[in-house]
C-alpha cells in the first residue's frame, strides 16, 4: 500500500526544532562546564585581619523594638562616604546580611519579626569589597522579659 510523502513544510519544521534542541543542549553543557571550572579556579576566601578594618566603624548603634518591627539607628563615622550593611538574626545564631543601606543613611527598619523571639543586629561600614568596619551588637531581650 503506497504512503503519501510527508509535506515539505512539516519536515523542515522538524529539522529546525531538532537543530535548536541540539544547540540549546550544547550551550547548557558548556555553561555547566564553565561554572565548574570557575569554582575550581577560585581561591578560597581567607579574611586578612589587617585588611578587614578599613576605617572607623559605625557607633552608637541603637534600636527601637516595636514587637514585629525593629528600627536600627547609628552614627556614621565616614561622613556619608560609604554604604552600610545591616546584619541580623536570632540571638545566639550567626548573623546574616539583611540589607544594604546607601551612604549617608543612618537607619534601617526590619519588618516581619516574631514578637516572641530575641534578635541581634550589627551594622558594617563597607569601605571596599574586603575592607569593612563592624559596629557593636544590639539585641532584644524578649524571652527574658527584661526591657531592651
Amino acid at each position: 500500500m503506497p504512503t503519501a510523502p510527508a509535506a515539505p513544510g512539516r519536515s523542515r519544521v522538524a529539522i529546525v526544532v531538532a537543530v535548536v534542541a541540539v544547540v540549546v543542549a550544547v550551550a547548557a553543557v558548556i555553561g555547566v562546564g564553565l561554572l565548574i571550572l570557575d569554582r575550581r579556579s577560585a581561591a578560597p576566601a581567607t579574611p586578612d585581619p589587617s585588611a578587614a578594618q578599613a576605617g572607623p566603624p559605625p557607633t552608637d548603634l541603637a534600636m527601637r523594638d516595636d514587637s514585629t518591627t525593629i528600627t536600627l539607628t547609628w552614627s556614621d563615622q565616614s561622613d556619608g562616604l560609604v554604604p552600610f550593611m545591616v546584619a541580623g538574626g536570632r540571638a545566639g545564631k550567626p548573623l546574616n546580611m539583611m540589607a544594604t543601606v546607601e551612604p549617608g543613611q543612618t537607619s534601617y527598619t526590619v519588618n516581619g519579626l516574631s514578637s516572641r523571639v530575641d534578635y541581634c543586629f550589627a551594622v558594617l561600614a563597607v569601605y571596599d569589597t574586603d575592607r569593612f568596619a563592624t559596629s557593636s551588637q544590639v539585641c532584644t531581650s524578649r524571652e527574658s522579659g527584661t526591657p531592651n
